[in-house]
Protein backbone atom coordinates (compact mmCIF):
# COMPACT_ATOMS: atom_id res chain seq x y z
CA UNK A 1 0.00 0.00 0.00
CA UNK A 2 1.41 3.35 -1.04
CA UNK A 3 1.37 6.32 1.32
CA UNK A 4 -0.64 9.22 -0.08
CA UNK A 5 -0.55 12.64 1.51
CA UNK A 6 -3.97 13.36 2.97
CA UNK A 7 -5.79 15.98 0.90
CA UNK A 8 -6.82 19.25 2.49
CA UNK A 9 -10.50 20.19 2.40
CA UNK A 10 -9.41 23.39 0.66
CA UNK A 11 -8.06 21.31 -2.26
CA UNK A 12 -11.52 20.02 -3.22
CA UNK A 13 -12.86 21.05 -6.65
CA UNK A 14 -14.58 24.45 -6.64
CA UNK A 15 -17.82 22.90 -7.88
CA UNK A 16 -17.94 20.63 -4.83
CA UNK A 17 -17.11 23.46 -2.41
CA UNK A 18 -19.90 25.60 -3.88
CA UNK A 19 -22.36 22.70 -3.62
CA UNK A 20 -21.34 22.09 -0.01
CA UNK A 21 -21.55 25.76 0.94
CA UNK A 22 -25.22 25.79 -0.04
CA UNK A 23 -25.87 22.61 1.97
CA UNK A 24 -23.89 22.92 5.24
CA UNK A 25 -25.81 20.11 6.95
CA UNK A 26 -25.83 17.64 4.05
CA UNK A 27 -24.56 14.07 4.26
CA UNK A 28 -22.93 12.03 1.52
CA UNK A 29 -26.23 10.21 1.03
CA UNK A 30 -27.67 13.56 -0.15
CA UNK A 31 -24.88 13.99 -2.69
CA UNK A 32 -26.66 13.04 -5.88
CA UNK A 33 -25.11 15.47 -8.36
CA UNK A 34 -23.43 13.15 -10.84
CA UNK A 35 -21.39 15.84 -12.59
CA UNK A 36 -19.90 17.25 -9.40
CA UNK A 37 -19.35 13.79 -7.94
CA UNK A 38 -17.41 12.79 -11.06
CA UNK A 39 -15.29 15.95 -10.81
CA UNK A 40 -14.63 15.16 -7.17
CA UNK A 41 -13.72 11.56 -7.92
CA UNK A 42 -11.50 12.53 -10.84
CA UNK A 43 -9.53 14.94 -8.66
CA UNK A 44 -8.85 12.08 -6.23
CA UNK A 45 -7.87 9.70 -9.03
CA UNK A 46 -5.37 12.21 -10.46
CA UNK A 47 -3.72 13.01 -7.12
CA UNK A 48 -3.32 9.25 -6.50
CA UNK A 49 -1.48 8.73 -9.78
CA UNK A 50 -4.45 6.83 -11.22
CA UNK A 51 -4.03 3.99 -8.70
CA UNK A 52 -6.55 2.53 -6.27
CA UNK A 53 -5.83 3.79 -2.76
CA UNK A 54 -5.71 0.20 -1.46
CA UNK A 55 -4.62 -2.38 -4.05
CA UNK A 56 -2.93 0.09 -6.45
CA UNK A 57 -4.56 -1.28 -9.58
CA UNK A 58 -5.06 1.19 -12.43
CA UNK A 59 -8.20 3.29 -12.05
CA UNK A 60 -9.97 6.12 -13.82
CA UNK A 61 -12.96 8.15 -12.72
CA UNK A 62 -15.19 5.82 -14.76
CA UNK A 63 -13.86 2.67 -13.07
CA UNK A 64 -13.67 3.73 -9.44
CA UNK A 65 -15.74 4.91 -6.51
CA UNK A 66 -15.25 7.42 -3.72
CA UNK A 67 -14.01 5.67 -0.60
CA UNK A 68 -14.36 7.11 2.90
CA UNK A 69 -11.22 6.52 4.98
CA UNK A 70 -13.33 6.88 8.12
CA UNK A 71 -16.38 4.78 7.18
CA UNK A 72 -19.73 6.50 6.82
CA UNK A 73 -21.29 4.25 9.47
CA UNK A 74 -24.68 4.64 7.83
CA UNK A 75 -24.36 8.41 7.81
CA UNK A 76 -23.41 8.68 11.48
CA UNK A 77 -19.89 9.89 10.65
CA UNK A 78 -19.37 13.64 10.67
CA UNK A 79 -16.79 13.30 7.88
CA UNK A 80 -18.90 11.92 5.04
CA UNK A 81 -18.49 15.11 2.99
CA UNK A 82 -14.98 16.06 4.03
CA UNK A 83 -12.61 15.93 1.11
CA UNK A 84 -9.80 15.06 3.52
CA UNK A 85 -11.64 11.83 4.35
CA UNK A 86 -12.11 10.75 0.74
CA UNK A 87 -9.99 8.62 -1.57
CA UNK A 88 -10.55 6.83 -4.86
CA UNK A 89 -10.88 3.06 -4.70
CA UNK A 90 -11.16 0.59 -7.57
CA UNK A 91 -14.41 -0.79 -8.98
CA UNK A 92 -17.28 1.50 -9.81
CA UNK A 93 -20.53 1.09 -7.93
CA UNK A 94 -22.35 -1.43 -10.14
CA UNK A 95 -26.13 -1.37 -10.01
CA UNK A 96 -28.67 -3.99 -10.91
CA UNK A 97 -31.99 -3.28 -12.57
CA UNK A 98 -33.45 -2.19 -9.23
CA UNK A 99 -30.72 0.40 -8.75
CA UNK A 100 -29.13 -1.51 -5.88
CA UNK A 101 -25.46 -2.54 -5.64
CA UNK A 102 -24.86 -5.77 -7.52
CA UNK A 103 -21.77 -7.84 -6.89
CA UNK A 104 -21.52 -11.30 -8.36
CA UNK A 105 -17.97 -12.35 -9.19
CA UNK A 106 -15.61 -12.98 -6.29
CA UNK A 107 -12.86 -11.07 -8.08
CA UNK A 108 -15.10 -7.99 -8.20
CA UNK A 109 -15.40 -7.76 -4.44
CA UNK A 110 -12.27 -6.26 -2.92
CA UNK A 111 -10.82 -3.02 -1.58
CA UNK A 112 -13.40 -0.37 -0.61
CA UNK A 113 -16.41 -2.46 -1.58
CA UNK A 114 -15.23 -5.37 0.56
CA UNK A 115 -14.09 -3.40 3.59
CA UNK A 116 -17.40 -2.39 5.11
CA UNK A 117 -16.74 -0.60 8.41
CA UNK A 118 -13.74 -2.72 9.43
CA UNK A 119 -10.55 -1.02 10.55
CA UNK A 120 -7.83 -1.29 7.93
CA UNK A 121 -4.55 0.44 7.18
CA UNK A 122 -5.06 3.97 5.90
CA UNK A 123 -3.25 5.05 2.73
CA UNK A 124 -3.10 8.48 4.40
CA UNK A 125 -0.94 7.11 7.23
CA UNK A 126 2.81 6.72 6.47
CA UNK A 127 2.69 3.49 8.50
CA UNK A 128 0.92 1.75 5.60
CA UNK A 129 4.11 1.52 3.55
CA UNK A 130 5.97 -0.64 6.06
CA UNK A 131 3.11 -2.94 7.02
CA UNK A 132 3.38 -5.14 3.94
CA UNK A 133 5.77 -7.08 1.76
CA UNK A 134 5.24 -8.93 -1.51
CA UNK A 135 6.17 -12.25 -3.08
CA UNK A 136 7.43 -12.49 -6.65
CA UNK A 137 4.36 -14.63 -7.30
CA UNK A 138 2.13 -11.62 -6.64
CA UNK A 139 0.89 -12.10 -3.09
CA UNK A 140 0.82 -9.36 -0.50
CA UNK A 141 1.83 -10.40 3.04
CA UNK A 142 2.36 -8.79 6.45
CA UNK A 143 5.91 -7.47 6.63
CA UNK A 144 8.03 -10.21 8.21
CA UNK A 145 10.07 -7.51 9.99
CA UNK A 146 7.11 -6.26 12.02
CA UNK A 147 7.55 -6.70 15.79
CA UNK A 148 4.65 -4.64 17.11
CA UNK A 149 1.65 -6.98 17.71
CA UNK A 150 -0.85 -4.21 16.91
CA UNK A 151 0.86 -3.50 13.59
CA UNK A 152 0.95 -7.20 12.72
CA UNK A 153 -2.76 -7.48 13.45
CA UNK A 154 -3.52 -4.39 11.37
CA UNK A 155 -1.57 -5.81 8.43
CA UNK A 156 -3.31 -9.19 8.64
CA UNK A 157 -6.75 -7.61 9.00
CA UNK A 158 -6.15 -5.17 6.15
CA UNK A 159 -5.24 -7.96 3.75
CA UNK A 160 -8.23 -9.98 4.89
CA UNK A 161 -10.92 -7.29 5.03
CA UNK A 162 -9.81 -5.63 1.79
CA UNK A 163 -9.38 -9.05 0.12
CA UNK A 164 -6.07 -7.99 -1.36
CA UNK A 165 -5.17 -11.56 -2.33
CA UNK A 166 -8.13 -12.45 -4.51
CA UNK A 167 -6.87 -14.36 -7.60
CA UNK A 168 -7.35 -11.45 -10.00
CA UNK A 169 -5.16 -9.15 -7.90
CA UNK A 170 -2.44 -11.78 -7.40
CA UNK A 171 -2.19 -12.36 -11.16
CA UNK A 172 -2.17 -8.65 -12.00
CA UNK A 173 0.37 -7.93 -9.25
CA UNK A 174 2.66 -10.69 -10.52
CA UNK A 175 2.52 -9.25 -14.04
CA UNK A 176 3.37 -5.78 -12.73
CA UNK A 177 6.31 -7.15 -10.74
CA UNK A 178 7.60 -9.14 -13.73
CA UNK A 179 7.39 -6.18 -16.10
CA UNK A 180 9.13 -3.89 -13.61
CA UNK A 181 11.95 -6.39 -13.17
CA UNK A 182 12.34 -6.68 -16.94
CA UNK A 183 12.68 -2.91 -17.22
CA UNK A 184 15.24 -2.85 -14.42
CA UNK A 185 17.30 -5.66 -15.93
CA UNK A 186 17.31 -3.82 -19.26
CA UNK A 187 18.95 -0.86 -17.52
CA UNK A 188 16.01 1.40 -16.70
CA UNK A 189 16.69 3.27 -13.49
CA UNK A 190 14.37 2.49 -10.54
CA UNK A 191 13.39 6.14 -10.16
CA UNK A 192 12.16 6.16 -13.76
CA UNK A 193 10.23 2.91 -13.36
CA UNK A 194 8.57 4.19 -10.21
CA UNK A 195 8.12 7.76 -11.40
CA UNK A 196 5.06 9.28 -13.04
CA UNK A 197 4.44 9.25 -16.77
CA UNK A 198 1.63 11.57 -17.87
CA UNK A 199 0.67 11.91 -14.19
CA UNK A 200 0.27 8.13 -13.90
CA UNK A 201 2.22 5.76 -11.67
CA UNK A 202 2.73 2.15 -12.70
CA UNK A 203 0.03 -0.22 -11.40
CA UNK A 204 0.89 -2.03 -8.17
CA UNK A 205 3.60 0.53 -7.47
CA UNK A 206 4.44 -0.78 -3.99
CA UNK A 207 4.89 -4.35 -5.21
CA UNK A 208 7.14 -3.19 -8.03
CA UNK A 209 9.18 -1.08 -5.62
CA UNK A 210 9.53 -3.99 -3.21
CA UNK A 211 10.70 -6.32 -6.00
CA UNK A 212 13.26 -3.84 -7.34
CA UNK A 213 14.57 -3.12 -3.84
CA UNK A 214 14.91 -6.87 -3.26
CA UNK A 215 16.98 -7.20 -6.43
CA UNK A 216 19.16 -4.29 -5.33
CA UNK A 217 19.61 -5.90 -1.90
CA UNK A 218 20.68 -9.22 -3.43
CA UNK A 219 23.05 -7.42 -5.80
CA UNK A 220 24.64 -5.59 -2.86
CA UNK A 221 25.11 -8.86 -0.97
CA UNK A 222 27.00 -10.41 -3.90
CA UNK A 223 29.34 -7.45 -4.32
Amino acid sequence: MRYIKRPENSEAPQSFKKWLKKRPFAKYSNFGNTRIKNELKNSLVVRQGYLCCYCESRIFAQTSHIEHIEPQFGGASEKTLEFSNMAASCIKEPKNQNGKPAFTAESALHCGHARGTHTVASPYDPLCERLFEYSFSGEIRPNSALTNPAEKELAVNSIGYLKLNVPSLIVARKIAITESIKLYLKGTKPEKILGKLNNKLIPFWSAAKFAINELLRRKAQKS
